[in-house]
């Protein structure tokens, strides 16, 4: 795949990222040059992966337990124990690579997603690739700051992202009932 597909593919989960914290009541904004560093204190890591024809691989999202719980849908509602903390994590990856999915979708890029999962853990620092499908991506969030790790091989290396012509799809949120 050339750089510039790989860009549009990181461009995307940079945007979708920021909706999906914007939708849970925190503002993001993605900081350009940021250094690799553990998050201090309590942190949730949350992963999930993907495959196609075209791409596979993996989502990962290392956040302080506080940021999860701020965004949490039932945050004031009542206490919210580790186990809430995860499975929202694990939620959060899943939407958030669901949203991407949904963008790469019109590009020719179909992906089915796996099961996602989370931990929590003291000063997390995820780990650094250097390979072409890899990026790392922080976003400041007040207090607290956000790492997106996108972890992709390219199974076919002359794939040019392309539009395609899509029926609209469903909205970001909407639930579809069978």
């Amino acid at each position: 795949m050339n750089s510039e597909s790989w860009h549009r593919i990181y461009d995307e989960l940079a945007a979708s990222c920021v909706h999906l914290f914007r939708d849970n009541g925190v503002e993001l904004r993605l900081v350009e040059e940021a250094e690799s560093e553990a998050t201090p204190g309590n942190a949730v890591v949350s992963f999930i992966g993907f495959t196609g024809d075209h791409l596979c691989g993996s989502l990962t999202i290392v956040a302080p337990v506080a940021l999860i719980m701020r965004c949490h849908p039932l945050r004031g509602r009542r206490e919210l124990d580790e186990d809430m903390v995860c499975d929202w994590a694990s939620e959060l990856a899943n939407q958030l690579l669901g949203r991407v999915k949904n963008r790469l979708r019109p590009l020719g890029l179909v992906v089915v997603l796996s099961t996602p999962s989370a931990a929590i853990g003291e000063h997390l620092r995820a780990r650094e690739e250097q390979s072409e499908g890899f990026r790392r991506l922080v976003f400041d969030a007040g207090i607290d700051r956000l790492a997106v790790l996108f972890d992709a091989r390219a199974q076919d290396t002359t794939l040019k992202l392309k539009e395609v012509i899509m029926p609209d799809p469903q909205r970001e949120g909407e639930v579809l009932l069978f």
